[in-house]
């Protein structure tokens, strides 16, 4: 059985809760139980919030500040708005799927504000390094962001040392089937650790992993069971994104030490000078805290070479994994779609994904132990990275783009899918699971939730109504269009999304469009003509010139990231 048998203290055996019987307020059956909030550093707080929170020895640890750090005033304003809002989709989104074993870090005031106004009990809150005397000099205070992601990273392995099994998530994810069927199967199981892979664009062309020869399996089965390799890959072309990270190592392997060393790293960093980048003059750096750079530092020092891999794998290498390797889902699970006549078509694309792993071993034994493990670069239907493009007037992009376009296509209705949680839209449904729109600004990836209709957090009716009568490409002048780096290998190469009327949570509208590449003469003049147009977020417009083609497969970082 996971975690200790530790005793919690009386404040969590028992809450007097003015919100008893409402969500994420009171436990049902075995689920997890409430907790009153508290400071991990206190004493028996972190043992008996993960006790109380943790099911079956599995815990999603989230994270949601309220403080104005950098990415609040600079880069995206929008966030200290948001970004609770965000965290409210994910956790209705999640509880949809039946997976209520979350624990919030937070700050003391927004841990207040959920147990107050939206009656989750679930968060708690830390003073770790909070008198740290390296704050200062790098202009943080206790509840930035930089340090609650260093913080987290603490807890994950305290959470690893207890013998849990860790999903650290992003908030601006949405989940569309429940991964956990998914990385117990025998296509993802040998892995000790599983996140998200972030193309790297600028240096490989966004290139996919692919095999470069017939994928062989060790000659030694007990070596590596369920391994499956058909070549290698750079490490400088393997990017972590740890937005979406499951693990489920222990103190002395290899994936334990890479979660270890990431807040290790950010510690020795914060004891140092700060960093002043003459493009600053003088003004301190503080982004060079952010915790995902030291990941990707720690998995690259930690890798070793690989000899179950075929052909063997030098440490500065990744392996490539057929995707047809084996089976997605354990025994006796199928596909999320309703309509499971459509699970041949998910697994077959499923199934033509390869990924990268890399084998990683403790740099030092850790109380005499030392394993090596394998941290697997997930399949981007798994996990994977979303880009958007606000569109005006949508119907003249889209009897621009599909020839076949007609009269009955006008008349399209909304629809709300029958399954646990809204799938992907268009062609994606069925195939993406939890979709990540890490590099695009908040209000455009909340405007998008809306139009997926993802926006699971908003209480207000979603249901059918007199106006999904209507034809739904009229219910709103804006649109939202999709790309996504899996798309790339598919003959849908995004999907456009009508925006709900007046932003009111609704069924959605989308529509799966093929490549437009091609025609990106005719759609410039088409929009020059007064047809369409592309918007950023702040609705300035944007040049239609080679757009297309960078939506399709998401394979420039910063394209989407439109400030203006």
């Amino acid at each position: 059985k996971a975690g200790p048998g530790v005793p919690p203290p009386a404040a969590l055996e028992k809450i007097r809760d003015p919100c008893a019987g409402r969500p994420g307020a009171t436990a049902r059956g075995s689920g997890p139980r409430p907790i009153p909030g508290g400071d991990l550093e206190a004493s028996g707080v972190l043992e008996a919030a993960f006790a109380a929170r943790a099911v079956e020895g599995e815990l999603i640890f989230l994270s949601v500040g309220d403080t104005r750090d950098h990415r609040r005033v600079a880069k995206d304003p929008a966030l200290k708005d948001i970004s609770t809002d965000f965290l409210l989709h994910l956790l209705a989104n999640l509880r949809a799927l039946g997976r209520e074993n979350w624990l919030i870090l937070s700050t003391r005031r927004l841990c207040g504000r959920l147990q107050a106004e939206h009656c989750e009990r679930s968060c708690v809150w830390s003073t770790l390094w909070d008198d740290h005397p390296g704050l200062e000099p790098w202009r943080l205070k206790p509840g930035d962001m930089f340090l609650m992601w260093a913080q987290q990273w603490r807890y994950v392995a305290r959470a690893l040392e207890l013998g849990y099994r860790v999903f650290r998530a992003d908030t601006d994810v949405y989940f569309a089937e429940d991964p956990y069927p998914l990385l117990r199967s025998p296509l993802l199981r040998p892995f000790e650790m599983v996140v998200q892979h972030d193309f790297a664009s600028m240096l490989d062309n966004n290139r996919r992993p692919a095999c470069s020869a017939p994928p062989r399996r060790p000659a030694d089965s007990a070596v590596a069971p369920g391994l499956q390799t058909c070549g290698t890959r750079p490490r400088h072309l393997a990017l972590l994104n740890i937005g979406l990270l499951y693990v489920r190592s222990s103190p002395g392997g290899g994936a334990y030490a890479a979660i270890n060393e990431t807040w290790a790293a950010f510690l020795s960093k914060l004891s140092g000078p700060p960093y002043k980048p003459k493009h600053l003059n003088g003004r301190v750096e503080s982004q060079a805290l952010i915790d995902q750079p030291f990941m990707r530092k720690a998995v690259d020092e930690l890798a070793a070479p690989d000899s179950a891999s075929l052909p063997p794998k030098p440490a500065s290498h990744w392996a490539v994994v057929s995707g047809a390797s084996a089976h997605p889902y354990p025994a006796g699970v199928t596909c999320s779609l309703a309509d499971q006549g459509g699970c041949g078509a998910v697994l077959e694309a499923r199934r033509k994904t390869a990924f990268l792993v890399q084998l990683v071993r403790p740099r030092r034994p850790l109380a005499g132990l030392r394993r090596d493990e394998r941290i697997a670069l997930a399949p981007d239907w798994l996990f994977g990275r979303g880009c958007l493009t606000h569109v005006r007037r949508p119907l003249s992009l889209l009897r621009a783009a599909l020839p076949s376009w007609g009269a009955q296509d006008e008349q399209q209705r909304a629809s709300c899918t029958p399954t646990a949680a809204q799938p992907a839209p268009g062609a994606a449904a069925g195939v993406l699971v939890a979709t990540h729109f890490v590099y695009s600004m908040a209000v455009k990836r909340q405007r998008a939730f809306a139009a997926f209709g993802w926006s699971l957090g908003d209480a207000r009716n979603r249901s059918r109504s007199a106006a999904d009568d209507d034809p739904c490409w009229r219910r709103s002048d804006t649109a939202i269009l999709f790309g996504h780096t899996f798309f790339e290998q598919s003959p849908s190469k995004t999907v456009l999304c009508a925006m709900p009327k007046d932003g009111a949570p609704a069924c959605s509208c989308c529509r799966s469009l093929p490549s437009l590449a091609a025609k990106d003469s005719a759609l410039r003049e088409k929009a020059r003509a007064g047809g369409f147009v592309l918007e950023s977020s702040n609705q300035h417009r944007i040049r239609v010139d080679g757009h297309f083609s960078a939506m399709e497969g998401c394979n420039d970082y910063q394209r989407f990231w439109d400030r203006r």
